[in-house]
């Protein structure tokens, strides 16, 4: 019984760190423009896809793989990758948005404001809890696992393979690093001087 507890809390724990690496990934990422949303907003599905799947009804959505338009992810590490499929990020309205990260990838330590739903579609990423990246306290999530993480848990994820990660959840989203150091955004003005 103590086994399954372990597991289910490390599930949630993964799919919670996931999530919130997505949700910072998109957080400080221009939007994509879109037929459906107006340009000012934070998240938006491409031009392409949403001509595409709504024609007289944009509450309907689908996109194919091939139609997701892949951005850096400003708010995370270099590396990573991210797409908006659905949502405004600065908005209290559900969303959805993809990740990938490459090999060898670290995410330190984040929370976010809001629960976040994580689901591993390619790769595997390993996530833990806590205020510093600790590879000893992370659970290996091979594709096809998920996790939730409640909001305002610090987390963090890395990877030894590229992965591909899918986080939903109610906005607004955002990302606070628990050391602000680590925050890709703070080293870009540094860069600048």
């Amino acid at each position: 019984m103590k086994s399954i507890n372990i597991a289910r809390k490390a599930a949630v724990l993964t799919f919670a760190i996931g999530t919130v690496l997505t949700s910072a990934a998109c957080a400080g990422d221009p939007p994509a423009t879109t037929d459906r949303v107006p340009p000012a907003s934070a998240v938006q599905v491409q031009a392409s896809a949403a001509n595409q799947v709504q024609p007289a009804d944009a509450d309907h959505v689908m996109v194919t793989p091939a139609e997701l338009k892949w951005a850096d992810a400003t708010s995370l590490p270099p590396g990573a990758k991210v797409t908006l499929i659905e949502g405004q990020l600065d908005q209290p309205v559900p969303f959805t948005l993809r990740l990938q990260f490459p090999a060898d990838y670290q995410l330190p330590a984040h929370w976010h404001p809001s629960a976040e739903h994580v689901t591993v579609l390619s790769g595997a990423i390993n996530m833990g809890r806590g205020d510093m990246l600790d590879k000893a306290k992370t659970t290996a999530l091979p594709t096809g696992s998920l996790v939730i993480v409640p909001p305002n848990t610090n987390h963090f994820l890395w990877t030894t393979e590229e992965a591909t990660v899918q986080v939903h959840g109610v906005g607004p989203v955002a990302i606070t690093y628990v050391n602000p150091a680590d925050d890709p955004r703070n080293n870009k003005s540094s860069e600048k001087k």
